[in-house]
């Protein structure tokens, strides 16, 4: 039976063995590894209800019209707690936690000053221009599940959670064995009837990128000692992908050996 290319990676997916074993790695080390552990919010993001742009806190309510400004709040310092009551205004800064009572930020570039504050014409709703508290996650809700790999936005959101490191999956030790009496290794000169190892080297490299430990093998001749002894060996890690000696040859013995070894083919 010929299978697709779906139906073949499917039943690889389904047969290959897991890996259970996890350990501890620093976040600057962690990208490209598998999540391990569900990673929990260590509080609510954002912490409190954040400005999304540089302008003034009002009252939705109260636009448009001519505002009073009474104080300020800026990314980083001491919130302003006073309420903000009708016609008031408090200028924010973009990252700067929303005071009492504002509900809208109406832009800097739509407001004229004045003496005292400033006019607009603008009509927003309650919410626009700012991030509610827990809006992105609440304490204790996931933010990343067991299984993800961790890129540059994954290890981010760990570091913003507090974690320093990661729990992930230990990565795969991939066997890559080469074999036929036609293949010289990369440092040697090739006769006209022998190639260069270089489906190794390319599957390697398919292996680090998908997020596994690449081991290349010594090349194993067409023959029966050789093969066996190379296959032997590359079982011994977590996966052993074969390259050659699986055709209908006379020297084509890979999948004897494999037979004789035990192994069940799907």
């Amino acid at each position: 039976m010929t299978l697709t290319f779906d139906q073949a990676r499917e039943c690889v997916l389904k047969n290959a063995r897991r890996v259970a074993d996890t350990e501890a790695i620093a976040l600057v080390r962690a990208a490209g590894r598998i999540l391990a552990e569900d990673v929990r919010a260590d509080r609510d993001y954002p912490p409190f209800p954040r400005s999304a742009r540089d302008g003034f806190a009002v009252r939705a309510q109260d636009l448009p019209g001519e505002f009073r400004v009474i104080g300020e709040s800026r990314a980083g310092g001491a919130p302003f707690t006073q309420p903000v009551g009708e016609r008031e205004a408090v200028e924010i800064m973009t990252g700067a936690p929303l005071p009492p009572q504002a509900d809208a930020v109406v832009m800097v570039e739509h407001v004229t000053r004045t003496d005292s504050g400033f006019l607009t014409d603008k009509v927003l709703k309650q919410g626009d221009n700012f991030t509610a508290k827990g809006s992105e996650s609440q304490s204790g809700g996931v933010v990343l599940k067991m299984g993800q790999r961790l890129g540059y936005a994954e290890v981010a959101t760990m570091a913003m959670v507090g974690r320093t490191a990661a729990t992930a999956y230990r990565q795969p030790v991939v066997a890559i064995l080469p074999t036929g009496d036609e293949i010289v290794e990369l440092g040697e000169s090739p006769a006209p009837h022998q190639i260069r190892n270089s489906n190794a080297l390319s599957l390697a490299v398919q292996v680090a990128r998908a997020g596994a430990f690449p081991k290349i093998m010594p090349i194993a001749r067409d023959n029966r000692e050789s093969t066996v002894a190379a296959i032997r060996e590359g079982l011994k890690a977590d996966l052993l992908l074969l390259s050659g000696g699986v055709s209908a040859g006379k020297y084509d013995i890979v999948e004897q050996v494999l037979s004789e070894l035990g192994a069940q083919f799907f």
